[in-house]
């Protein structure tokens, strides 16, 4: 049997009734799978998907998620037009539009199981409306594997791991992309990740 753990936040908590229907319906049509939710943001463990509900806030500020990777699911409103292309271009988290009228729980759970990107229509079609940034650069081989690995929100650890190198290899490679994309910090190399066309990188 799967067990599935989720840790849902939300300063009002308004969209945890719905979610928790949704996953109890998803858990008796796959008898294999079980799943618990956590109310609190405080967990002994990285869940196996961290929800957070964005559709009562204004302003967000993707440095405080706890995770920035497809296993943070965000709740936002489609009038959240604003912040769904910020965290669009900033980071690599699974995004909900609470307005659609029928979630797919299935695909969020195989999503978050794979560490893929979930993204709800609604934000795909978000996604196809930003202007694609045109970045005529040349990665060396090893490059592209750790921009590959940021890309999907490894840390600097993970990826030393998985490229059996040393942080310090790393961090000149990764020091090197940002040189050759003009920027100065993480946060300017996500946006460049975020907007850049794939195919412009060789």
């Amino acid at each position: 049997m799967s067990r599935f753990n989720i840790t849902y936040f939300s300063p009002k908590s308004i969209w945890y009734p719905a979610l928790e229907l949704g996953f109890t319906q998803l858990a008796r049509t796959n008898p294999g799978w079980s799943y618990s939710i956590n109310l609190s943001q405080q967990t002994d463990s990285l869940p196996d998907l961290y929800v957070l509900d964005l559709t009562t806030t204004k302003d967000v500020y993707i440095d405080s998620f706890p995770v920035i990777n497809p296993r943070m699911l965000l709740l936002v409103h489609a009038a959240q037009k604003k912040m769904i292309a910020q965290i669009l271009a900033e980071c690599r988290c699974s995004i909900l539009c609470v307005d659609e009228h029928y979630f797919n729980f299935r695909d969020i759970v195989e999503s978050c199981m794979r560490n893929k990107r979930f993204l709800s229509p609604f934000i795909k079609e978000s996604m196809t409306q930003q202007p694609v940034e045109k970045i005529d650069v040349c990665l060396t081989e090893s490059e592209i594997k750790v921009l590959d690995f940021i890309r999907s929100g490894k840390s600097g650890v993970e990826i030393a791991e998985a490229m059996f190198r040393s942080q310090k290899t790393v961090s000149s490679h990764k020091r090197n992309i940002m040189k050759k994309f003009g920027v100065r910090d993480d946060l300017g190399l996500k946006r460049k990740i975020m907007a850049m066309d794939e195919s412009e990188i060789s």
